[in-house]
């Protein structure tokens, strides 16, 4: 039998060769250098015996049996890794193929991957610490932008324009809007997109607490499921925040009750967001642009190369589509 399989003596990863019986007929000199036994120390039951592990050494060799007899697929034991006991105690991390020669001898070859398990075993490490550092810096972002806003709000009380204060609400919103991402992030498993429908309901809610007093005006959300990453849902938070603060404070002049309707519809790669209500409108959409200060908003929309529709006559509605 040596004879028959001598010109895999030369291969540089360990070779055996089963009979129908699951007895190893044959091992070749690199299974010394791998794992320092003898090719004589694994014939037979040896090899069973010697790398023992869970399952039963009687249950390995029937299955070895079972493949070289044709009676289980190879591809149920077909490239599959295992760690293996080596004559001095340490461990061997091996990579298997099978193959069945013509005569019905399952031949087994194992390449010693053992230097690749531990770079991955580093890339896993090195990966986990990268996550957590940039957890932290989302974390610690999130708690500059809240410090930002609680200034912001020590600023009202010194401050008797109504115009400035308005600026500061403002800019207030917009911060919050952006901190909500970060804890956002910092809460999730995945540090490059976040589900931007759950974002989305705590940032309209936060929006509408802002403006509780106005508990006359009240909104409508519906939005599909979405992950999207950090940079677009920065831009939407920003779109939604400007755009429902403006209808908050300018949409229900005189009106005592309004509605507004905030809806993100998704068809494969392409969304709408649509931000409406019932309010007071307005016919010369120039002076809304102006009067509203839509410049923040179409610059957020280029920066997603967006398509902004707008109407003005029965409340505002504004239609934003996009591609992901």
């Amino acid at each position: 039998m040596k004879k028959k399989f001598a010109t895999l003596d030369d291969i540089n990863a360990i070779i055996l060769v089963a009979d129908q019986k699951g007895s190893i007929v044959f091992a070749n000199k690199a299974i010394k250098s791998i794992l320092g036994y003898e090719p004589e120390e694994v014939l037979g039951d040896g090899w069973w015996q010697l790398t023992a592990n869970d399952q039963s050494t009687v249950v390995r060799k029937s299955t070895a049996g079972d493949l070289a007899a044709g009676k289980i697929d190879l591809k149920q034991r077909h490239l599959f890794e295992n760690a293996l006991p080596t004559k001095d105690g340490r461990q061997v991390w091996t990579q298997w193929t099978n193959t069945l020669t013509d005569d019905g001898f399952l031949v087994g070859i194992a390449q010693d991957i053992t230097e690749k398990k531990a770079l991955e075993a580093e890339l896993i490490r090195k990966n986990q610490e990268n996550e957590l550092l940039l957890k932290e810096i989302h974390h610690r972002v999130k708690n500059n932008l809240q410090i930002i806003s609680s200034l912001l709000n020590l600023q009202f009380n010194n401050i008797p324009d109504q115009l400035v204060q308005d600026a500061l609400s403002k800019s207030k919103d917009r911060i919050n809007s952006m901190a909500m991402i970060h804890t956002k992030l910092y809460q999730s498993n995945n540090l490059a997109s976040i589900d931007f429908g759950s974002y989305l309901d705590e940032l309209v809610a936060s929006i509408a607490q802002s403006y509780a007093y106005t508990s006359n005006i009240k909104y409508k959300l519906k939005h599909s499921d979405n992950i999207f990453d950090i940079d677009l849902a920065i831009n939407l938070g920003l779109i939604v925040t400007e755009l429902l603060t403006n209808a908050y404070k300018h949409a229900f002049k005189n009106r005592e009750e309004g509605l507004i309707h905030i809806e993100l519809t998704s068809k494969g790669n392409k969304h709408q967001l649509i931000l409406a209500d019932n309010g007071i409108g307005l016919n010369d959409k120039s002076v809304l642009e102006e009067s509203l200060g839509l410049e923040i908003v179409n610059a957020l929309i280029q920066q997603i190369n967006a398509k902004l529709d707008l109407t003005s006559t029965n409340g505002f509605k504004y239609v934003i589509t996009f591609e992901r």
